[in-house]
């Protein structure tokens, strides 16, 4: 468990570096278009295929001190914290969106907006 939990760890403070290094170069390059959450997912997705080639292939066949570790032991922690660490991710996104979405739904701050149907309480921000 404390190995998921560092492993976890590990691939949040992952995702806070990519995320902020995606809005240090949008700040810096408005024209770029790039979306963190993606390059961090397609960056879990490598981490886990080559976490998979060297558990299983590397050190599945290797001899001598690394037999007393057994490193198909701790893969599924390993690969269970890149798959939750991707979907955090992934929702997070998808919150950030929605919020981005009523905030636009909404106006800017101190605009008016008209009731345009008591029954299903929406209004047009004007």
């Amino acid at each position: 468990m404390v190995n998921f939990i560092c492993f976890l760890l590990w691939n949040l403070a992952l995702l806070f570096a990519v995320r902020v290094g995606c809005w240090l170069v949008v700040c810096a390059r408005p024209d770029l278009t790039l979306n963190g959450t993606r390059i961090f997912v397609g960056l879990m997705a490598i981490a886990l295929a080559f976490d998979t080639a060297v558990t299983f292939l590397v050190f599945a066949s290797a001899g001598g001190s690394w037999q007393a570790h057994n490193p198909s032991e701790t893969y599924p922690d390993r690969a269970f914290a890149y798959a939750l660490a991707a979907l955090m991710a992934l929702l997070l996104a998808r919150h950030a969106r929605r919020q981005d979405a009523r905030r636009a739904h909404r106006g800017p701050a101190g605009a008016q907006a008209i009731e345009t149907s008591p029954y299903s309480e929406s209004t047009l921000p004007m």
